[in-house]
């Protein structure tokens, strides 16, 4: 059943699991700008072999072979840094749009499947119509022929018959090859195959959506689509990257704290320095201070970038308020829209009876002559025709149901 399917796509579906990806890839900038205000350590390391030789004027030379090594240890903490604040805060919002991206991906899955779902179910009702029709161009054609036989018809009657019938074979092979197609593109989703699924029920309600208030609808799609919050996001990220274009101008200020070692086996290392000390090739350095930075001129740099940032936040402001106003026409489009589906699948209905009447009448004139066979079966192309536009109004009603709560962003499996 459609729940089933559903279930498999979660498991399956390559544009879910790469949206997902996605939203982990986005989320992780949040902790790349956390880092710029957490300290940092370091740690370093050498040894080296170092040969030096030594020419004297005075007469004589000598040479020192010896091994040098060390190693030093830096923390450091940023105390302030609007730049690396407001990327943060930027993150943050960046983050929360690709929640509400992939938020929006899992809905788009609900009503991926659904759509493919009652396509498999369009073409197979389709397939069905076609060989019912088929069937019945079949037998007029067998009742012409026997008609024109003993005289009862001219022979552009059969001709007439024979053409209908081949028109419906074509269209039953048509149909064929569409159930083929709609079962291929509910495989592409759930990535395996699915060879028979269930069909609605005759008696499933229905019903317009409640409530029928186009303004409490375009309320709760302003709260929950989650288009329309992803956009939100954006433009919030975008205020923030204005504001750390224009900290480029501010100060930073950090503190530090190093300690570093070093050792020499050199022999001029431990020539005496005095008469009372004696240098023996080791030493250590500790180091803990403030330094404070001012950028002055960056050659324009910064305000280029800021003046970006600001065109980038006309553009984001711009979407939003595109955003929104889609958001608002859609829902009451489509509230409208699945309102009026309800009466075209009870209007299709009455068409339906009204088609068989009509059938059932043109086929008595007929037989008595006041009617000719294009009558009859442009007749059984109306109820057929009828027939079909029932069965495909009540998947439209389903499935523009369903955009409608996507667009009230309230679409949930449960709907399903």
């Amino acid at each position: 059943n459609l729940l089933d399917v559903y279930n498999m796509a979660l498991e399956n579906d390559a544009q879910l699991a790469a949206a997902q990806a996605s939203m982990k890839a986005t989320q992780e900038t949040v902790n790349q700008s956390r880092a710029t205000l957490l300290p940092t350590l370091g740690l370093s390391a050498n040894t080296q072999y170092n040969k030096t030789a030594r020419d004297y004027i005075s007469g004589g030379d000598q040479e020192d072979n010896y091994n040098s090594h060390g190693w030093g240890a830096t923390l450091s903490q940023p105390l302030f840094n609007m730049n690396s604040w407001f990327n943060y805060e930027q993150a943050k919002s960046v983050g929360d749009q690709a929640s509400a991206v992939f938020a929006n991906a899992q809905q788009q899955l609900i009503l991926r499947v659904a759509e493919s779902y009652f396509n498999v179910l369009r073409s197979e009702d389709s397939l069905m119509t076609a060989k019912a029709q088929e069937r019945a161009l079949k037998q007029q054609l067998d009742q012409a022929r026997e008609r024109y036989n003993v005289g009862l018809i001219a022979e552009t009657d059969v001709l007439d018959a024979r053409a209908a019938y081949d028109n419906a074979r074509v269209a039953r092979i048509q149909a064929e090859n569409q159930v083929s197609v709609s079962y291929e593109g509910l495989r592409t989703i759930v990535n395996q195959d699915v060879t028979d699924i269930a069909q609605l029920e005759k008696t499933m309600p229905v019903v317009a959506p409640t409530p029928n208030n186009p303004q409490e609808w375009v309320s709760t799609a302003l709260a929950n689509n989650l288009g329309l919050k992803a956009a939100r996001e954006g433009l919030v990220a975008s205020e923030s990257k204005v504001k750390a274009s224009k900290s480029g101008h501010a100060p930073t200020v950090n503190a530090f704290a190093s300690y570093n070692y070093s050792s020499s086996n050199s022999a001029t290392a431990r020539v005496p320095a005095n008469n009372n000390l004696t240098y023996s090739g080791d030493g250590n350095q500790t180091v803990v201070g403030v330094q404070f930075d001012m950028p002055i001129f960056s050659g324009g740099a910064t305000t280029s970038v800021t003046r970006q940032a600001g065109y980038q936040l006309e553009e984001a402001q711009k979407n939003f308020d595109q955003q929104l106003r889609d958001t608002n026409a859609n829902t009451r489009n489509l509230l409208r829209t699945a309102t009026s589906d309800v009466d075209r699948v009870q209007a299709s209905c009455q068409v339906i009876i009204s088609s068989e009447s009509a059938l059932k009448a043109t086929q008595s004139g007929y037989e008595v002559g006041t009617r000719n066979i294009t009558d009859v079966l442009d007749s059984q192309q109306q109820l057929y025709s009828s027939i079909s536009n029932y069965l495909n109004t009540r998947y439209d009603f389903i499935v523009n149901t369903l955009k409608l709560k996507q667009a009230a962003g309230t679409l949930s499996p449960a709907d399903l």
